[in-house]
């Protein structure tokens, strides 16, 4: 029958074993995650730009429809 020191140290030849299968899946977790940050920061930069563009867009047709004498949408 194994004993309790037994099984402890049975317990910690598997955490072992497991933490050193894990390292390579917890590295491609970290590029991942850095590559999603990445992917976020550059998705409200171009959210941002883009939503720049359109307001322009925006005052330069109300412009046009008011020099043109067209109804202005509310």
């Amino acid at each position: 029958m194994l004993t309790k020191t037994d099984l402890n140290q049975i317990s910690g030849l598997l955490d072992l074993k497991l933490d050193e299968k894990l390292e390579p899946i917890k590295k491609d977790i970290q590029t991942l995650k850095k590559g999603v940050k990445q992917i976020r920061s550059d998705q409200s930069t171009m959210l941002d730009l883009l939503d720049g563009e359109q307001m322009q867009q925006r005052k330069r047709i109300s412009r046009l429809e008011k020099h043109a004498g067209l109804p202005i949408p509310q």
